[in-house]
């Protein structure tokens, strides 16, 4: 009989815990959901909402692959790192520029792999 009344006290008590688990929980996403609308609403009145901001994105990438071919045509030739270094980017998302402008038939690539490879306007 004591077995049975120690069964029930810990089933009743554990289902406690976890009744107190769960809301504990449910209010922590509740207050975490609130907090990702609050910012959504603040980066949709700096930015507009998503098509707003991707006009803004593609407009700067724009700016900036114009700028690339300035620099290409003052220059000569340009390098993915130097691309880098100059827009304070990563290696990738620089040579994604340069292969945007290639795509476009504006610069041609010189050379084939690595350290050797140099960027011109397309002739």
């Amino acid at each position: 009989m004591n077995q049975v009344l120690v069964f029930i006290f810990g089933a009743v008590f554990g289902g406690v815990a976890a009744g107190f688990w769960y809301f504990k929980k449910l209010k922590d996403t509740e207050t975490e959901l609130m907090g990702m609308q609050k910012e959504l609403e603040k980066e949709r009145k700096i930015l507009g909402g998503f098509e707003e901001y991707n006009k803004k994105i593609n407009q700067i990438k724009e700016e900036i692959k114009q700028k690339i071919l300035d620099i290409i045509k003052e220059k000569g030739n340009i390098q993915t790192k130097e691309v880098a270094e100059l827009f304070e980017v990563s290696r990738a998302t620089a040579f994604r520029y340069l292969e945007e402008l290639e795509k476009e038939g504006k610069i041609e690539q010189m050379g084939v792999f690595g350290r050797e490879v140099k960027y011109r306007v397309k002739v």
